[in-house]
């Protein structure tokens, strides 16, 4: 029985520990649907950097540059633009946000949140400079800006309920845990 228990430990670890990615790919679906006003389409806020920073603050070990170069590239090709538009643009503002971790990790959804300003910040100033030289001029400044504003109004939504879902896998990793330990 030990055996079983050990390799279901692990498999729920490696389970707990995708979550994050998987959940960064659904953000990127709900980013793409389009939401429409009659013949307007609405902008959407950044909902998949809103995943990749808050589990990039919180636990960087579930967020690797590589995942973030995924779920950008998965984003570029559902969006149709520019093939690692939004890989490069997530992969730099984490790189930069990984020197700033010490100052925004653990200190509150305030601090968070105000981290969450000048990360998305970063990131729309990024992906306008990258669209600016891939597409030429006017790289739709005025849709940036609105998903911008957009993505600040509703991160503290979104962080709260990546809240909720960490809450969750660190409840679930320690009830395995204590299974496998009764298990012994």
């Amino acid at each position: 029985m030990m055996g079983n228990s050990g390799f279901l430990q692990r498999l729920n670890t490696i389970l707990w520990a995708v979550l994050p990615f998987f959940l960064s790919l659904f953000c990127v679906m709900l980013y793409v649907a389009p939401l429409r006003l009659g013949n307007f389409t609405i902008p959407m806020p950044l909902f998949p950097f809103m995943a990749i920073y808050f589990w990039s603050m919180t636990r960087p070990e579930y967020m690797p540059y590589i995942a973030v170069f995924l779920i950008g590239l998965f984003q570029d090709l559902l969006t149709g633009g520019p093939v690692g538009l939004w890989a490069l643009t997530y992969l730099l503002s984490v790189v930069f946000l990984s020197t700033q971790i010490e100052v925004i990790a653990g200190r509150g959804r305030s601090v968070l949140w105000a981290g969450f300003l000048l990360a998305v910040l970063i990131a729309m100033v990024l992906v306008w400079v990258f669209a600016r030289i891939a597409l030429g001029p006017d790289p739709a400044g005025g849709r940036l800006g609105a998903e911008m504003v957009l993505s600040l109004l509703f991160y503290p939504f979104m962080g709260r309920f990546f809240m909720m879902v960490q809450r969750a896998t660190n409840q679930a990793r320690r009830l395995t845990v204590t299974s496998t330990m009764v298990d012994l």
